[in-house]
């Protein structure tokens, strides 16, 4: 079930850049990295995605994306299709810390519903 906030993700033109500015500037540390387009920062606690975007993927309006986490992703996605909210997929989509999908406000505010799995792990 949904049960808490868990991350914001920053969508960014440049990954390097932006590691240094949040790092080196806004004092937040480098916890993990995912690979060559997802980098999680850290800053009190609260742990932030840094995720590199292109044309395609940026938003046109914001590029910080709200997720918040579900212990069953199918059971979530399926409950929020019923409920009649806008799923931007057809089925929640592999991440590489585990499964999500993207649904809108009905201002258009993009949230995303994430699940994270042990590696191996399939849901």
């Amino acid at each position: 079930m949904l049960n808490q906030v868990c991350v914001l993700t920053i969508k960014v033109n440049d990954l390097e850049k932006a590691v240094e500015f949040y790092t080196n500037i806004l004092d937040f540390t480098v916890e993990k990295k995912y690979g060559d387009t997802i980098i999680q920062l850290t800053h009190h606690g609260l742990p932030f995605i840094l995720e590199k975007g292109d044309a395609t993927t940026l938003p046109s309006s914001s590029n910080v994306l709200l997720a918040i986490q579900s212990s069953n992703i199918q059971d979530d996605f399926h409950q929020l299709r019923e409920k009649g909210v806008k799923l931007l997929f057809d089925e929640p989509q592999p991440c590489p810390p585990g499964y999500f999908f993207i649904i809108e406000d009905n201002s258009g505010n993009q949230l995303e519903i994430v699940q994270f799995v042990n590696k191996g792990e399939e849901v």
